[in-house]
């Protein structure tokens, strides 16, 4: 019985024992371990092969699979800290930290000196208390300047609960007794400018409340610190609300309006067009450099010649000075010339007033009467000059000639109006077809014709055919008249003679 018991131990252990390691290789396997049913010298060897051997075949197919030049090897440990997400988290304190404003340094400093926890006094000191009225961070101060002044100069402690409003100063009785003193004093200093603060509102146009603001609100910055009161400029509404003593928002009122207005508001009449692109200049240039040389706002309305000036007195007496004296050395001339001439100026299409301007860096206006038209010209002495030669060369009906161009004159005589046609038709089919430019004059009975060699031939040829016919005309009737008048024409008769009795 002793035996069978033992045997039957021995068996149940046993089967203990083969349950545990079946556990235990069913939990090896679900973590991705090999499992080996018994490990023995000699199935230690064949695992270690075995382990040896996949060893070999993973190393070969990551060789295989590896670029020619090895990348380098990141640790694991990286991985598990990205990168990107620690960037992250510092680029979001940075961001915060350059967005520090007054606002947040005096919400820190309420956080430091105030707190709803009472005070509690140490051995020898004394506290009081005062009420810190509707506005109690005044005696905090802008990051917490004035309630340090005050500790510093009096010695006391000062803690505001600002669930009641009511400050408490605690230390000696020397102390609180002066920083109670220099406490209400503030107190009342504050009660007496707000009952001094007007609010004044103005609405102006949007380009005046951008004046008022200034190139990166330089304008409206200088402007609250020169007068301690608060300025609230919405460019959309063109609206300004000025907030301080009474006193001092008159003086922000007009430093704002002198801002968007000038100090001095003055109007220079310049007289034409061409007076006003003399002070445009070209690409507005002549205009900036004005403003910017004598710090004076310059504006011409669209569509007048009236020249608005604002700015201090300095800079409004400095810019027409400069402005006259432009204007005097660009004076130029006035020519006057028939209606009939008007187009020879403007050319085809304007080519020839825009060609004349841009050679010489004038500005020529005309402007038409009943029967002549006038010709302005403004620009410098030397380029009026060139201007002028240009202009009458054009009215005279002279083309310059570009290269390869050539030009004939043809004689017209009694033709003239037959070679132009009627308004001008036959001269604008000869140039369409030839290629060439034709200026006829009427009172010299000329045509001019201008272009290649080979082009004013053919158009000269067309011309006198036109004209032959009516020249040769004349020229038969000129003759006939001569004859007779000299009595050479053949059917003249003398008084004896007999066979003329028949007629």
């Amino acid at each position: 019985e002793e035996a069978l018991a033992a045997e039957v131990a021995a068996a149940e252990a046993d089967a203990a024992e083969k349950e545990a390691a079946a556990a235990k290789a069913a939990a090896a396997k679900k973590n991705g371990a090999s499992v080996l049913s018994e490990v023995t010298p000699e199935t230690a060897v064949t695992g270690e092969k075995k382990k040896r051997k996949r060893n070999k075949k993973k190393k070969k197919a990551v060789e295989d699979s590896a670029p020619s030049t090895p990348a380098p090897v990141v640790p694991l440990q990286w991985e598990t800290v990205p990168v990107v997400e620690e960037w992250q988290e510092v680029g979001t304190t940075r961001k915060s930290k350059g967005k520090s404003t007054a606002t947040d340094d005096d919400a820190a400093a309420a956080a430091t000196f105030a707190s709803d926890e009472p005070v509690v006094e140490a051995a020898g000191e004394v506290s009081v208390t005062v009420d810190a009225g509707s506005d109690p961070l005044i005696l905090i101060g802008k990051g917490g300047a004035t309630i340090t002044m005050l500790q510093e100069t009096t010695g006391a402690k000062f803690n505001l609960n600002r669930t009641t409003n009511v400050l408490t100063i605690t230390g000696s009785e020397e102390s609180v007794e002066l920083g109670l003193a220099q406490a209400r004093s503030i107190l009342a200093a504050e009660a007496e400018r707000k009952a001094d603060e007007v609010t004044e509102n103005v609405t102006w146009t949007s380009d005046a409340v951008k004046g008022v603001i200034g190139k990166g609100g330089a304008n409206i910055r200088a402007t609250e610190e020169a007068t301690g009161c608060k300025i609230d400029a919405d460019v959309e509404a063109g609206t300004i609300a000025i907030t301080g003593p009474s006193a001092q928002v008159a003086i922000a009122l007009t430093m704002c309006h002198n801002a968007a207005f000038g100090e001095v508001q003055d109007v220079l009449e310049l007289g034409s067009r061409n007076a006003v692109n003399v002070v445009y200049g070209p690409g507005f240039q002549t205009i900036r450099g004005l403003q910017d040389s004598t710090g004076c706002r310059l504006d011409i309305d669209r569509g007048t010649t009236t020249l608005k000036l604002a700015g201090s007195a300095e800079a409004v007496a400095k810019a027409t000075a400069q402005i006259r004296a432009l204007l005097e050395a660009n004076r130029g001339f006035e020519m006057t010339i028939e209606n009939s001439k008007v187009g020879s100026v403007y050319g085809k299409g304007g080519e020839t007033l825009r060609s004349i301007q841009d050679r010489t860096g004038t500005q020529i206006d005309v402007s038409r009467g009943p029967t002549h038209a006038t010709v302005s010209v403004m620009g410098s002495m030397e380029a009026s000059q060139r201007a002028r030669n240009m202009l009458q060369r054009a009215i005279d009906g002279e083309v310059e000639l570009k290269p390869g161009e050539v030009a004939e004159e043809v004689e017209l005589g009694s033709a003239t109006a037959a070679v132009i046609g009627r308004g001008g038709s036959n001269v604008a089919e000869l140039e369409k077809t030839h290629g060439v430019k034709i200026n006829v004059r009427s009172e010299l009975q000329k045509a001019r014709i201008v272009g290649r060699a080979e082009n004013v031939a053919a158009a000269s040829k067309a011309i006198q055919a036109i004209a032959k016919p009516i020249l040769d005309a004349e020229a038969a009737q000129k003759k006939a008249d001569e004859q007779q008048a000299s009595g050479e024409s053949a059917w003249q008769v003398d008084e004896g003679d007999d066979d003329a009795d028949g007629w």
